[in-house]
């Protein structure tokens, strides 16, 4: 099981990558045709970090010396990979962007982005702060239903928006921006709680999609309502899916009605 580092660092390491999809998306906007020599420097950024990154990190970690250590550990590798390679593409994106001089358009900093995206990742584990150890894993936090009341207003407000509207220009609040990044984090949250403490983070599409993967514990019940531990993995994959589809949409609607920066 994942503990709440883990989450936090995916957390981290997830937003890296979508703040360099915006690098894209930045990019796509001044000029298509330079997306190509901006590949470059992402993989380049990417696969260098790593490279280096990852047998530094590997070895120099605590316990180095058990024998189980060794480079056939796919979860430790592939976590350490993955967490590396987001950091060096995203230097890499930044790097292009200072020589082109290219705008960023419609985002926060990385600090409060990443910030607003850990935080969702976190709250499911508040259940140990208010309800104790005992009931960690609680429905409620480990469900769409905490998320949902958290960001209310806004999924309210995009909604009253879109059907008062002809069409979906109804405008670009940063709030759209906001929400998806907390919606984002939570549910990778929920995602991550299906795996059990050797598996590698490479594999969450597989274990995400897979129906004959189990999670490692089950969901506390809440009064008469209750998840059996055979229906854990599909309840957190149900629960988090809803929540990356909802934010995806209030991803979309956002630069969707981002102006269009002048040349």
């Amino acid at each position: 099981m994942m503990n709440r580092l883990s989450h936090m660092v995916f957390a981290i390491a997830l937003f890296v990558g979508l703040y360099t999809l915006i690098y894209v998306f930045s990019v796509w906007q001044a000029d298509a045709s330079l997306l190509s020599d901006l590949l470059f420097y992402y993989i380049t950024g990417g696969l260098a970090t790593s490279m280096i990154s990852v047998p530094i990190l590997y070895y120099k970690a605590p316990h180095r010396h058990m024998a189980a250590r060794t480079t056939g550990n796919r979860s430790s590798v592939s976590a350490l990979a993955f967490v590396t390679f987001c950091i060096g593409s995203l230097a890499g994106a930044l790097i292009y962007q200072w020589i082109n001089d290219i705008p960023i358009v419609g985002t926060l900093s990385i600090f409060i982005g990443a910030l607003i995206m850990v935080s969702g990742a976190i709250m499911p584990d508040f259940d140990i702060t208010f309800l104790g150890i005992s009931r960690h894993r609680n429905i409620i936090f480990h469900s769409a239903v905490l998320p949902f009341i958290f960001v209310l207003t806004t999924v309210v407000n995009v909604a009253t928006r879109i059907v008062s509207s002809e069409t979906f220009s109804v405008g670009a609040g940063i709030e759209y921006y906001i929400a998806s990044l907390f919606l984002i984090g939570y549910a990778s949250h929920l995602y991550l709680d299906i795996f059990p403490s050797d598996a590698s983070p490479l594999e969450i599409i597989w274990r995400a999609a897979n129906p004959y993967d189990k999670a490692p514990t089950g969901i506390k019940p809440l009064g008469p309502i209750k998840i059996t531990k055979k229906n854990a993995r599909g309840w957190l994959v149900g629960n988090a899916t809803i929540l990356l589809i909802v934010a995806i949409a209030l991803m979309a609607l956002y630069f969707h009605n981002l102006p269009v920066p002048s040349p």
